[in-house]
């Protein structure tokens, strides 16, 4: 540990090579275009846009964006939406955008994760 901490050819470089990859999400258009109807209020227009995006890109979304503003927009999304996503969320996030959900939507996506669970793989159509 003492030699990485002296060594001038580890840090980033080391970092590099181990194969991380950092996304500059400012480039992203469709970040963008969510988070800017988000910022506005416009939530109905955010989820329409949303919902149009892949799933890869919704789950950077709802990571990007405060948590409060996730949690709303996920809110309106569809119950068979918000449990696909809540399966590939940080725990905390997923967390709290189920918990706020209403009653019978936070019943109907618990309904959906069990029965997602039970089904072997190759049946999710995500």
């Amino acid at each position: 540990m003492t030699e990485t901490m002296h060594n001038p050819h580890t840090g980033f470089q080391g970092i590099e090579a181990q194969g991380i990859h950092w996304i500059d999400e400012r480039q992203d258009p469709a970040l963008q275009t969510v988070d800017r109807a988000v910022r506005q209020g416009q939530y109905h227009t955010a989820r329409t846009r949303f919902l149009r995006l892949a799933e890869d890109s919704q789950i950077r979304i709802l990571q990007h964006i405060p948590q409060a503003d996730a949690v709303r927009l996920a809110g309106g999304l569809p119950t068979y939406t918000v449990a696909r996503l809540f399966e590939q969320l940080p725990r905390p996030l997923g967390r709290a955008i189920v918990q706020s959900l209403p009653e019978g939507k936070r019943e109907g996506v618990v309904v959906i994760l069990n029965h997602r669970r039970r089904t072997p793989q190759r049946f999710h159509h995500s």
